[in-house]
């Protein structure tokens, strides 16, 4: 639904702002992506199939492998940018610093918020 909402946005600023490749595209790749995201929702089983324990903590441990990944390799080009603006002294290295260093903060900030909620549930 995120996808077919893009699309529109995209389709208003063809209209505000008049035609402009850059809008047209976009909304073109939104609906696309829109369009194949509510058709494989709507295509999928009423059910999912069960699961056994075995299923449930390789998906567990796959997961929290996964995000450990990501966090730490966001870290680590985080740390090579700052290397790399304390001896060029180039803005993006700073830009890509601060980005990456907010992803390691949301992605923290997602895992204590899902932490807390699940405390509170189960």
């Amino acid at each position: 639904m995120l996808c077919l909402f893009l699309a529109l946005c995209c389709g208003a600023a063809l209209i505000v702002t008049g035609f402009q490749m850059k809008w047209l595209t976009g909304m073109v790749v939104a609906l696309a992506m829109g369009g194949v995201e509510l058709w494989w929702a709507l295509s999928r089983q009423a059910q999912l199939p069960r699961v056994d324990e075995r299923d449930e903590a390789v998906s567990r441990k796959s997961a929290w492998m996964a995000f450990r990944v990501v966090v730490t390799g966001c870290w680590g080009a985080s740390m090579a940018a700052l290397a790399v603006y304390a001896v060029i002294r180039t803005p993006a290295a700073l830009v890509v610093l601060v980005t990456l260093a907010a992803v390691v903060i949301a992605a923290f900030l997602a895992l204590l918020g899902a932490n807390l909620y699940y405390e509170k549930r189960m």
